[in-house]
Parts: structure tokens; C-alpha cells; sequence
């Protein structure tokens, strides 16, 4: 069972670390943080199905328009999901951390991933096959109905950030990004575009925004890590709308 799916995947990226998982899913530090693994007995043919797969910063996970085949559980690392646009800009739709779970909408909707995933920084995943999360759906419809709830709270957190895109402008976008992802990825040094790809603007806008905000006391960026030094300012910054 293990050996065909880690030559399928093994087939996708050469240079990327498949194999059957030693650590019992008991182990796990992130199971309690995961909607997949929230039920015990679902949790038991996991175990037996899944590898875990290693990949290293800016390694591809799964690319847009490609066939979701299982699901990815994070155990450790950061992940984006991207898209480009028609004019080729690239755009961060999330960021994953430990706990999450990749490629769920595209499985169950029976289309091709609409996203590449892409690892932040160095990244342990274990994957499950679709055939064993189908199964699990079938018998265990509680992990069902957790991902319906963990689905209804994705589709707020993009209406929400579809509004933000309209109703505010670049300077509100880079403000919002910096404090979303101090709040949830401190240790993370993010680059000038990759917050760009996140507030849906360009790098350059964000040069020039970040030392405004520097000038005006905001945050601090004389390290790599932007350190927030006035907060409620910033917040401010961040709701201002469009006129």
C-alpha cells in the first residue's frame, strides 16, 4: 500500500522526501489542532494510509491545475496558497500553518487545484490518499461535519477579505497585512513581496508605504522582522476606507 503511493508522489517532485510515517499519529503535537483528525477511530485508518512528506523552503507542494489525488495535514512550516492572475502577478490567498489541511476544497469538488501551495520555509506534511478520506467521510460523519464548519468559516474569511480589497486602499492593505501576519506568523521574516502578494499590491507600494509608516513611528524595520511599535495607530491605518 505505501510503496504505490510514494512512487506516485515521488513522480510529481523528484527532489521531495515521501515515506511511509514511523511516529504514530497518537504523537502528533498538531492532532488537536486539526478538523481531520477529530475523530479517534477516523484518526486509526490515518495512521495505517498516510506518508509524510518533507519539503524545503519555496518548494511546490501542489500546483494550480493539477489533480488533488489526497489531502496535506501541516505538522510543521508555513505554507501559501497562490494564484496568478491574467497579467501573471501573484497573489497570496492564505497562509497555512501546523494543523492545517491543504487541498480539501478542490478534492471534494472534483476539480483541479485552482491554487499552487507552496512551502514558506522548510515543511513536514503528512498526505492521505483520497480513497481513505472518502472512506472516512463515509463512516465517521462527524469529521464531515467539522470540515463543513472549518469550509463556512473559509467562505467568511474570503468575503472578508474581498470586501477589505474593494473598500480599502494600499496604504489600509499593507497595514492590515503587517499586523495579520505579526499576530498569527511572528517568527516568519516576511519579504517586501510576499506581503505585496497578501494585501493584493506591489512590492514597490509596499517599500514606500512601510517607510512611511517607519517615518511616522509605526514599526521599526531596521531588522529583517518588522517590529510594531504603535499599534493602535497602526490598527487605525489599517480600517481607514477608500473615499
Amino acid at each position: 500500500m505505501f510503496s504505490g503511493t510514494v512512487l506516485q508522489m515521488s513522480a510529481s517532485k523528484k527532489d521531495k522526501d515521501c515515506k511511509p510515517s514511523v511516529q504514530s499519529c497518537d504523537l502528533c503535537p498538531t492532532r488537536q489542532d486539526s478538523w481531520l483528525c477529530s475523530h479517534a477511530e477516523a484518526v486509526a485508518l490515518i495512521d495505517k494510509a498516510r506518508v509524510t512528506c518533507h519539503y524545503l523552503k519555496d518548494q511546490t507542494i501542489f500546483r494550480a491545475g493539477s489533480t488533488p489525488m489526497g489531502l496535506f495535514s501541516l505538522q510543521s512550516g508555513l505554507v501559501k496558497l497562490e494564484i496568478n492572475s491574467e497579467n501573471g502577478a501573484a497573489h497570496t490567498l492564505r497562509i497555512h500553518g501546523p494543523g492545517d489541511v491543504l487541498g480539501y476544497r478542490s478534492l471534494l469538488a472534483n476539480e483541479n487545484y485552482h491554487a499552487s501551495a507552496v512551502a514558506l520555509e522548510d515543511v513536514t506534511a503528512c498526505y492521505v490518499p483520497k480513497t481513505e478520506i472518502l472512506k472516512i467521510f463515509s463512516q465517521y460523519p462527524e469529521v464531515a461535519m467539522r470540515l463543513m464548519e472549518h469550509l463556512s468559516k473559509d467562505l467568511r474569511m474570503a468575503e472578508e477579505k474581498w470586501v477589505d480589497q474593494m473598500d480599502k486602499g494600499a496604504t489600509s492593505r499593507v497595514a492590515e497585512a503587517v499586523l495579520f501576519l505579526n499576530d498569527h506568523f511572528d517568527h516568519e521574516h516576511w519579504t517586501r513581496r510576499e506581503i505585496a502578494q497578501w494585501a493584493g499590491t506591489t512590492p514597490e507600494t509596499v517599500m514606500r508605504t512601510l517607510s512611511q509608516f517607519e517615518k511616522d513611528g509605526l514599526i521599526d524595520q531596521s531588522q529583517r522582522h518588522i517590529k510594531i511599535l504603535d499599534r493602535p495607530s497602526l490598527e487605525e491605518k489599517s480600517k481607514e476606507k477608500l473615499r
